[in-house]
């Protein structure tokens, strides 16, 4: 398998804002796989607020994988082994849920790119257009086009390349 990156400087945003979810991802000695070019943290540990002892951190690695480049088969292979190079490389006192993000239409994931949904100007934007792989919580594989770039806000961004 290709090397993996620790990840240890987190986003100055996330230990301002978010101080517990920083110190549990800080001592989770995160490691991605060399295809995550960014990470975004969603859900009640996030921007979101609200969470409780329990709640799981909803991670989103967003990668540079090409998919009009890959087999379907090839493809899902990539983004498993993506998210199972977190899992096994990681370890975070509380469970951590994670889905693999692709560029499904050429639009580079711009809506990654800025903070509210309000700020997206993407023409490109439709229904299910952000490609999604997950294997955790009922998933296993390739989610179906059935996500709304709207319903991904509020989120931060936690790491960049």
């Amino acid at each position: 398998m290709s090397k993996t990156l620790e990840i240890s400087d987190f986003e100055q945003e996330l230990r301002d804002t978010l101080p517990e979810t920083h110190r549990l991802l800080q001592s989770a000695s995160l490691r991605v796989h060399p295809n995550v070019r960014r990470i975004t943290l969603h859900g009640s540990r996030g921007p979101a607020g609200g969470y409780r002892d329990d709640s799981d951190i909803d991670l989103c690695l967003i990668t540079d994988v090409d998919n009009v480049k890959l087999p379907r088969d090839e493809l899902g292979h990539l983004l498993k082994s993506v998210i199972q190079t977190t899992l096994e490389n990681s370890h975070c006192p509380v469970e951590l849920d994670l889905v693999a993000a692709f560029d499904r239409n050429g639009c580079g994931l711009a809506c990654f790119d800025v903070n509210s949904y309000d700020e997206l100007r993407c023409e490109k934007e439709f229904k299910g257009c952000i490609g999604l792989y997950k294997i955790q919580k009922g998933f296993d594989g390739f989610v179906p086009p059935i996500s709304q770039v709207s319903k991904w806000y509020p989120f931060l961004t936690i790491w960049n390349r």
